[in-house]
């Protein structure tokens, strides 16, 4: 067997662990749900409710900015939209993130699990 074949194998080997690995990952769905169960779900329910509060805001204040017939108007509906689309943006980041930390701290968790198998099984 030549230099490349076993290169070759070597590289479909690791492209199958890789395979089975990413079918393993979640959906949308599931990410979501993992923060509802993780440590922080009660911030993470009150931060969603927030956020379509905030929501609501920002459709009534672009609303009433569109109908302003005068200026003055338009700037105050105009600042409360900025305000409620920058508060929209932090409060969503927040929820991404909060996201990602519960999933890469599942990760971790099956990792040490992992490690933990297989100290076990080298042990006599």
């Amino acid at each position: 067997m030549s230099i490349d074949d076993k290169i070759k194998n070597e590289l479909e080997s690791q492209a199958s662990e890789i395979d089975n690995i990413l079918a393993e990952e979640q959906g949308l769905a599931d990410f979501v749900l993992g923060s509802v169960r993780s440590s922080l779900k009660g911030w993470f329910i009150v931060v969603n409710i927030v956020t379509l509060i905030v929501s609501g805001v920002m459709i009534w204040s672009g609303y009433e900015f569109v109908m302003a017939d005068l200026v003055k108007e338009q700037i105050y509906w105009g600042v409360w939209l900025l305000v409620s689309l920058n508060a929209q943006i932090a409060l969503k980041q927040w929820i991404w993130a909060e996201m990602s930390r519960s999933s890469i701290i599942r990760e971790v968790k099956r990792v040490e699990l992992a490690v933990s198998r297989q100290l076990a099984q080298l042990k006599p």
